[in-house]
């Protein structure tokens, strides 16, 4: 018979349970934190990292007469000092095409891909004399490699070898009023993010056009970046393109490349949801127990506890070495084997298949592979958790409570 005594040592057992979990999933985090520190960092040897492309500049030199007073005599005299002065581009037309293709590195899966940019861009001198200068173009990464990497100025390819580094100038003579187009491409592979970046601080962009096309779905944008003016799905993707005419602005252009879900995060939010679904599962052997004069001691109870638990500790070190949605139906399968044929022994066939079995099948297994659908976990669980209240009501409306804890 279930006493007043036995549910609150039910519920110390519960919240035993609770402290485990806590456990288990800080220590799934900061294990997944370790080998992702150490892959990212290889798996961007390899491939390639994030990708911030700057906008070109162009840059020249003046020289003013400022006078300067010497402080032992008190005489003046001038010296020549060099002023350095930037234009941003008068006009930019940049093509931009995105083939993602992940990369997996122990069980990680990273969001590498493959890019290809073109670019012209015009640069006008606003003054009234000749300049000499130098178009400068920083690369996007220290730590990828550029494939037919060209810099065509006014029809004329620049010999850039023997003068790369992070950043590649280009001379440039402008006469007074006169505009130039300088012709960048290259390919390139990187990981996660791209970024456009106009330049440091609050810029003025005009005559700017980035068109970006995809060969993956659901493409985001990092947070402080511009969205897209327009969108428009293809065949393989998406087509995106950010058009302005004078903008002034200090965001910047971004693509979040789509992330497949990786073992440790999945594991470690599955953990720290687990004393719900134990509850659940407590609480309807408790009723239909009861109800059913079911004789459940609370070591019944600790015994069950462990069999869920057993479900959360299998997963989240077998995950490491096979396939994610294996883990989780070898897992699940381990702890029915387990309850069924106990609940089977401890009171009948009948509630070990209908109300433990099916109670595991439920809380412990279909609301944990709710995580499996990003974006849709938490409607999933509200849905399934109103269906069990639900359920456990009608199932009980006739039941004479003060007679069953009497």
């Amino acid at each position: 018979m279930m006493t007043v005594w036995r549910v609150f040592a039910v519920i110390g057992i519960f919240f035993a349970a609770m402290i485990g979990w806590m456990i288990l999933g800080v220590s799934i985090i900061q294990r997944t934190k370790n080998a992702d520190d150490i892959l990212t960092g290889r798996v961007a040897e390899l491939w390639g990292s994030e990708h911030v492309q700057r906008a070109p500049l162009f840059v020249f030199f003046t020289y003013e007469k400022q006078k300067r007073v010497n402080q032992e005599t008190g005489k003046i005299f001038y010296v020549d000092e060099k002023i350095t002065h930037y234009y941003d581009p008068e006009q930019a037309r940049i093509d931009v095409d995105f083939s993602l293709d992940y990369r997996r590195k122990g069980l990680n899966w990273f969001s590498t891909y493959k890019v290809d940019f073109d670019a012209q861009y015009t640069f006008k001198n606003y003054g009234d004399r000749l300049v000499s200068g130098f178009i400068e173009f920083q690369f996007p990464a220290s730590g990828a490699i550029y494939d037919d990497f060209r810099i065509v100025l006014d029809g004329e390819e620049f010999d850039r070898h023997e003068k790369m580094g992070t950043y590649i100038s280009v001379p440039v003579l402008l006469e007074p009023q006169e505009e130039k187009a300088v012709k960048i491409t290259y390919k390139s592979q990187g990981m996660n993010d791209w970024m456009y970046i106009f330049g440091d601080g609050v810029k003025s962009v005009k005559n700017f056009l980035l068109t970006v096309t995809t060969n993956f779905d659901n493409p985001d944008f990092p947070s402080g970046t511009i969205a897209p003016s327009e969108k428009e799905k293809t065949a393989v993707g998406w087509k995106m393109k950010w058009e302005y005419n004078d903008l002034v602005t200090g965001y910047s252009i971004g693509v979040e490349m789509p992330k497949k879900m990786n073992p440790g995060s999945l594991a470690s939010r599955i953990s720290f949801f687990a004393p719900i679904p134990l509850l659940f599962f407590i609480t309807t052997l408790l009723i239909f127990g009861s109800v059913q004069k079911r004789n459940l001691h609370p070591m019944h109870f600790f015994f069950l506890s462990a069999a869920v638990f057993s479900f959360h500790l299998l997963y989240a070190y077998l995950v490491d070495h096979i396939d994610i949605h294996a883990t989780f139906w070898i897992s699940a399968a381990v702890v029915l084997f387990m309850v069924i044929p106990y609940m089977w022994k401890v009171a009948s066939a009948r509630f070990a298949c209908l109300v433990a079995g099916l109670s595991v099948l439920i809380f412990l297994i279909l609301l944990s592979y709710a995580f499996f659908f990003p974006g849709w976990t938490g409607l999933i669980i509200t849905i399934g958790s109103i269906l069990t209240l639900a359920i456990l009501m009608f199932s009980t409306a006739r039941v004479k409570w003060g007679e069953v804890f009497k």
